[in-house]
């Protein structure tokens, strides 16, 4: 029996990514949004001419495609139902995860109304990247506890995290 998750089929039980109130922190972070000018296969010292349809080919597939915020939380609450499915659970290989996850993404209201689709393989991609600074923070956070003043509430916590976080990275 194959279980397949729709964003409209979601556990109650995870934490609402889409409810956080994100306000409250920088608004400008955003994991790996640095833009890589694209690479052009002239040099200067090449005379310049029209690039042929195979170079276009090349510098379109260079084009790299932002994630935005949005597109992030999909592929977070498509990681976490994946992973934490209870019938399916470990039991499958890297390939078919990663499939579903993508599976997932593409079937979400998020993509149906408009938003760029996405192949597993840049799901994983972008993933690896979520994944590393979700550690650093994770780490920011630890500090942040180890630091709790009386009086402080779990807000105040992850606020003195997510300013440790800015200072650091």
């Amino acid at each position: 029996m194959e279980s397949n998750h729709t964003p409209n089929s979601q556990s109650q039980s995870y934490f609402s990514l889409l409810n956080f109130p994100y306000d409250s922190f920088a608004p400008n972070v955003n994991i790996g949004s640095s833009q890589i000018p694209a690479f052009s296969s002239q040099t200067s010292s090449q005379p310049s001419q029209p690039p042929s349809q195979l170079e276009e080919t090349a510098e379109q597939r260079r084009e790299r495609n932002i994630w935005s915020t949005q597109d992030d939380l999909v592929l977070i609450s498509g990681w976490l139902n994946t992973s934490k499915d209870a019938i399916v659970g470990n039991g499958q290989r890297a390939g078919s995860f990663w499939i579903r996850i993508g599976d997932y993404y593409a079937s979400s209201s998020h993509v149906l109304g408009g938003a760029e689709p996405r192949c597993p393989d840049h799901c994983r991609q972008r993933w690896q990247k979520i994944s590393k600074e979700v550690s650093r923070f994770f780490g920011a956070y630890a500090e942040a506890e180890g630091e709790k003043a009386s009086g402080m509430n779990d807000l105040d916590i992850l606020q003195n995290a997510h300013q440790i976080y800015t200072k650091l990275y």
